[in-house]
């Protein structure tokens, strides 16, 4: 009896230390490398209070920045995966931009043989492929094309504009679908799920060249479709933290975050829509021309001296591009404007000052909205820039090295090819030595005499360098028309399903809070 005990026991130490070899099996990285890290734990590296429901991401985040507080760099563990976050806004500068050769890629699990969509979209790509399609992008986001674009956006916010004014008015309208309640002649709307559909409708008409009307048609399939690519949560959140512990595991088990019916249908989306146009003979200024655009492109022969041949790109490569814009575009304008509406109700001082110049602007302009008026609306410009300090889209950057790089600081750290990077940019916009009482909702430091005191790589919204966010003008031009026409028709109220103070959630990554964004809408007097 007592032998059989020795042997259960002996069993089960050599189970718990074969476990812990493996679960601490890269934990040593920054020991060997003699740089100063924070302590793993078995398995969960420096995640464990992320995953465990203890902190949200960018709680998490700001979490680590403090405790490498003194460093201007310093080690984490994200699980198995060493990566380096870096503190300092010189060090930010030279890996973002000045020795971007050096970090051209991210570090997302996510490649095009797990999902040929999204892993075939700009966020993922890398190396010249990144550039390649970096270049046939951007003249969509140009200058030009942002004020062509701008009616159909523009159509859009007043769409928004005249059906909530209906909801108010039109008693028997039913609004349950768009989480909107009556409360008297105020309605009480869950704003992530309105300006959702706000942000679908617009890069519906503006990328995909399609008319929709998700508030008064609000189960329609386009919808419907956005909103199951972009949720992240529940099991999408295991399985990409999945991605992140064991990418070779979840590769073998064949774990996808798209559904087969939404890449059905976005691919079957972008391939009739090109179709249509080429036998019709469509012409919209829009990213579906652009993609058509360059899939007439051919290689340029070899021969031809100083000029590199231009890629050929296959039908999923241009579908991928119009899937990342509508991923991005859907969620990154909608957020925006959900933090933005709690921040005014919360702050009626600033909601008024910020509607007396939208009155008067539009008085010039005789009650019209141009391009013009939009961005010549200095405290709008103001109230969305400390919205997005507050409250960044991102909590974090990535990006991977990749050759051999030796950061220049006191220690220098020399970093291998494949080494993570992080840049904390919740921390950053937390930091009171950059940005004083950061907690406090200040639009004044975007002022202009204010904002020429901010360090540049300590504000970083829509990242930084050549691999910033390509569509950061637009995402800025839906979020403040639709602003607009809110704060024209409507004052923002607090209400009793307001959460005060805002929790951001636990759970995943996304930037949003539990329960949903729920605000008044009171109809302003004429």
């Amino acid at each position: 009896m007592l032998d059989s005990l020795l042997e259960w026991i002996l069993a089960a130490g050599i189970v718990t230390l074969i476990a812990y070899v493996i679960g601490t099996w890269t934990h040593n990285h920054f020991y060997k490398m003699n740089v100063h890290h924070l302590k793993p734990v078995p398995f969960f590296g420096n995640m464990a209070p992320m995953i465990l429901g203890k902190l949200s991401y960018p709680d998490f985040i700001n979490d680590l920045y403090k405790k490498l507080d003194g460093h201007k760099y310093g080690g984490v563990y994200e699980f198995f995966r060493p990566v380096i976050m870096l503190r300092d806004p010189e060090l930010i500068k030279t890996v973002t931009i000045k020795d971007f050769e050096f970090f051209v890629d991210h570090t997302n699990p996510v490649t095009e043989d797990v999902e040929p969509l999204l892993g075939k979209g700009l966020l993922n790509l890398k190396g010249q492929k990144w550039k390649d399609m970096r270049s046939t992008l951007s003249p969509a986001f140009t200058s030009s094309k942002m004020k062509t674009m701008f009616t159909l956006i523009t159509e859009c916010g007043e769409q928004l504009g005249d059906f909530l004014k209906t909801c108010i008015k039109d008693k028997n309208m039913p609004v349950e679908d768009c989480k909107i309640e009556r409360e008297g002649d105020m309605l009480v709307v869950e704003l992530r799920d309105l300006f959702t559909r706000y942000t679908n409708d617009v890069i519906e008409t503006s990328a995909f060249g399609i008319g929709c009307d998700s508030l008064n048609k609000p189960k329609n399939e386009f919808y419907m479709m956005g909103k199951d690519l972009t949720n992240l949560g529940g099991v999408r959140a295991v399985i990409l933290f999945g991605y992140l512990i064991s990418p070779k595991l979840m590769k073998l088990l064949n774990l996808k975050f798209m559904s087969k019916a939404v890449l059905n249908f976005f691919r079957s989306l972008v391939h009739d829509t090109m179709a249509t146009r080429e036998d019709k003979d469509i012409f919209r200024p829009d990213m579906i021309h652009l993609l058509m655009q360059a899939k007439k492109e051919t290689v340029l022969p070899n021969e031809i001296i100083g000029k590199a041949p231009k890629p050929k790109w296959d039908a999923d490569d241009l579908t991928a591009q119009a899937v990342n814009f509508f991923f991005a575009g859907f969620d990154a304008s909608s957020t925006l404007l959900c933090f933005a509406s709690h921040l005014l109700a919360t702050h009626p001082d600033v909601q008024s000052r910020l509607q007396k110049e939208i009155d008067e602007t539009l008085e010039k302009d005789g009650g019209k909205l141009t391009y013009e008026a939009v961005h010549s609306m200095k405290y709008l410009d103001m109230v969305v820039s400390e919205t997005l300090r507050v409250y960044p889209p991102a909590g974090a950057l990535d990006r991977k090295c990749i050759k051999t790089y030796t950061l220049q600081s006191d220690p220098p750290c020399t970093l291998q090819p494949g080494q993570g990077i992080w840049v904390p940019v919740y921390g950053l916009h937390h930091d009171p030595k950059y940005f004083p009482n950061p907690e406090k909702f200040d639009p004044e430091r975007f002022s202009d005499e204010n904002k020429d005191n901010i360090n540049q790589y300590t504000y970083l919204p829509f990242g930084l360098g050549p691999r910033n966010c390509i569509g950061n003008r637009f995402a800025l031009m839906v979020a403040k028309i639709a602003l607009v026409h809110l704060l024209t028709r409507f004052n923002i109220k607090v209400v009793s399903k307001t959460p005060i103070p805002l929790q951001i959630s636990k759970g995943g990554f996304h930037m949003t809070v539990d329960g949903g964004f729920w605000l008044g809408l009171e109809q302003r007097e004429a």
